[in-house]
């Protein structure tokens, strides 16, 4: 039996403070852009949901290639590694960027630097974070091992979310004008400043740490779209997974959006939404330490099918506690945090589909695999908050005013029921998922035998 190459410890663990600068920059952007473009550009909601889901129609397209490109890429560095390293500073630009507009929201200007930086600062994480996302199935090909990486990276993730979210309304009031009870443009800017500070050490630590060891056999083929994507439409089992996770991010990243009306209309604090937003981030790191004895025991397939019952069931729970019970309220967000833990078993199960589609055509799809993962979960993220800004407009929302009851119930639809439903349609789509782990085990160590032999091969 040939031994298995790993990763080391500290690229293990070292892996989530990838996830936990992203979040310095693309929860910022999902958590507060919204409320900035409607309450502070003076947006109108049908215009931020174009400018959203234009930008997705765009990622269809770019986020495969971008996944094509990065695989195929060559350099002392590994194939993966040098995106991160050199993406990094520009899309903390872009970050504060988007949360700049020096233009009135009415006009064609204000619309174009919303649409502008929006898109570009998509493209930017797009090209830092699908390398970062395939390094995992690069960097060891030991299954234990990539699920304790995604682990890290869930961590991290969390803890980027907390910090984002305990932070964020103190220092946008600290940076607005004096006496504001709500964050003004200044202060949304120059939070956005300090968080992309933030986030690019947190990055070149994993640059510096991570060492790429599977590296692909064959010479990489010139990039044809039409093969790319074919060989991503037979990975069955991609497939099932970004079905799963484009469900289940337009679940959590859309409510995310629009969490924010929630907790300034329907609980009447702007102070709350810390508590409301951290909870959950909370929940998930304490659910995670548990993912890895839990999947050794049950497998991948059904602790996400358990993750997603629970989590639709706490926002069912949510959804009927009236706004004015805070102790249920905050009960029902612990029970979804803690459930919360279905991203690293997402990410370990691409890298299986990735070693599936070694295994049946000799081709090894990181970099588009994790393209594809990372386009389910933009346009997840896309859906969730354009569809809910749209639903909030349809419910009568009003920016800066007190809402009627019937929107504040409409709010409550958006941010609560409408994620539950969604949590449940996710658990039925796993059923689709047919591979066992014992199986993805025994076809990673036939792969390994494959590598060495024609290694040995080629070195006669």
């Amino acid at each position: 039996m040939n031994e298995m190459k790993r990763a080391t410890k500290a690229a293990v663990i070292c892996y989530g403070f990838g996830d936990m600068a992203s979040q310095f920059v693309w929860t910022f952007v999902g958590s507060y852009l919204t409320i900035f473009y409607t309450d502070v550009v003076g947006l109108a909601p049908v215009v931020i949901s174009t400018i959203m889901l234009a930008a997705r129609i765009w990622d269809a397209f770019n986020d495969p290639m971008m996944g094509a490109i990065a695989e195929r890429s060559r350099s002392k560095f590994g194939r993966f590694r040098p995106w991160i390293a050199f993406g990094c500073p520009v899309l903390a630009v872009f970050g504060v960027l988007t949360f700049t507009n020096p233009f009135s929201g009415t006009s064609t200007a204000g619309i174009l630097w919303a649409a502008v930086t929006y898109i570009i600062a998509g493209m930017l994480y797009t090209l830092v974070n699908i390398p970062y996302g395939a390094l995992p199935a690069v960097m060891s090909e030991d299954a234990g091992q990539r699920t304790k990486m995604n682990v890290s990276r869930n961590i991290g993730m969390n803890v980027g979310m907390l910090i984002v979210n305990v932070a964020t309304a103190g220092l946008a009031l600290h940076f607005s004008q004096a006496g504001a009870k709500v964050a003004d443009g200044h202060g949304y800017m120059m939070t956005a400043v300090v968080y992309g500070i933030v986030s690019i050490p947190l990055f070149l630590i994993v640059f510096f740490t991570a060492k790429e060891v599977i590296m692909p056999t064959e010479k990489p083929a010139k990039f044809s779209m039409k093969d790319t994507v074919g060989n991503l439409v037979k990975n069955k089992y991609l497939m099932i997974v970004s079905l799963v996770m484009l469900l289940v991010m337009t679940a959590y990243m859309g409510r995310i959006a629009v969490t924010a009306y929630y907790v300034i209309y329907c609980l009447g604090s702007y102070s709350l939404i810390a508590v409301i937003m951290t909870i959950p981030s909370i929940g998930s790191i304490i659910g995670s330490l548990f993912v890895p004895m839990l999947t050794k025991k049950f497998g991948k397939r059904n602790i996400f099918i358990l993750s997603a019952i629970v989590d639709g069931i706490a926002l069912l729970i949510i959804y009927f506690i009236p706004f004015d019970n805070m102790p249920l309220i905050i009960a029902g967000h612990c029970l979804f945090g803690i459930f919360n833990f279905a991203m690293p078993l997402s990410l370990s199960m691409v890298a299986d589909s990735v070693d599936y589609m070694e295994y049946k055509t000799g081709v090894r799809t990181d970099g588009t695999a994790y393209a594809t993962y990372g386009l389910a979960t933009k346009v997840g993220n896309a859906i969730g908050g354009s569809a809910g800004v749209l639903l909030l407009a349809a419910f009568g929302y009003v920016a800066n005013a007190e809402q009627t009851v019937a929107t504040q119930n409409g709010i409550n639809v958006v941010v609560n029921l409408a994620p539950a439903i969604l949590y449940f349609l996710a658990a039925l789509a796993l059923l689709l998922w047919k591979m066992t782990d014992k199986e993805a085990d025994e076809m990673r160590q036939e792969l390994s035998e494959r590598r060495n032999k024609k290694n040995v091969e080629a070195a006669k």
